[in-house]
């Protein structure tokens, strides 16, 4: 399956070509992540079609589209 990707800020370096990111069926946002290689902890947001998602088990599906936030700070 095919799914449409956003990284935000400092995430933006990981994003796969034109944003899409092919992946097996059943295949979960952590395998998304670990597929792109993002790191757990520079994840700070998880958005799938718009709505925030806390389970990073939940399984994508073709065309879904996923955004990622990193932590932001301020010194």
């Amino acid at each position: 399956m095919q799914i449409r990707v956003k990284l935000m800020a400092a995430l933006k370096e990981k994003s796969p070509e034109r944003n899409v990111l092919s992946l097996p069926d059943g295949a979960t946002i952590d395998d998304a992540l670990a597929a792109m290689k993002v790191p757990g902890n520079f994840v700070h947001l998880v958005m799938i079609n718009n709505q925030m998602e806390r389970d990073r088990g939940r399984e994508l599906a073709e065309d879904d589209e996923l955004m990622v936030m990193p932590p932001v700070g301020a010194g």
